[in-house]
């Protein structure tokens, strides 16, 4: 394994902790222990085990964790006086 594969792992785990909430990501906990304590498992098991317990869709987490490389996001902002209004600009690409 590389430092790219244990960064993102952390990372994934860091936003289903921000999305669930402390409470969410406890029950989430509990649940993956309950059906796999003891046993070898898969990335899927541990996304499972956190929508299951909260009742949501992680699917999109395994783009994440599939994709080589760490995803990327450039932005660009402008401010526009006259409008009063503020741009924004986000685009994803990976550094792989």
């Amino acid at each position: 394994y590389t430092s790219t594969v244990y960064s993102k792992g952390a990372e994934v785990i860091r936003m289903y902790r921000t999305l669930l909430g402390k409470n969410g990501f406890r029950k989430g906990m509990d649940l993956y222990f309950e059906r796999y304590d003891g046993s070898a498992v898969t990335c899927d098991d541990f996304l499972d085990a956190m929508a299951d317990a909260n009742d949501v869709d992680l699917r999109q987490f395994g783009r994440w964790y599939s994709t080589n490389g760490t995803p990327m996001v450039k932005y660009e902002s402008k401010y526009d006086e006259g409008s009063e209004t503020f741009y924004l600009t986000l685009s994803q690409y990976n550094n792989s």
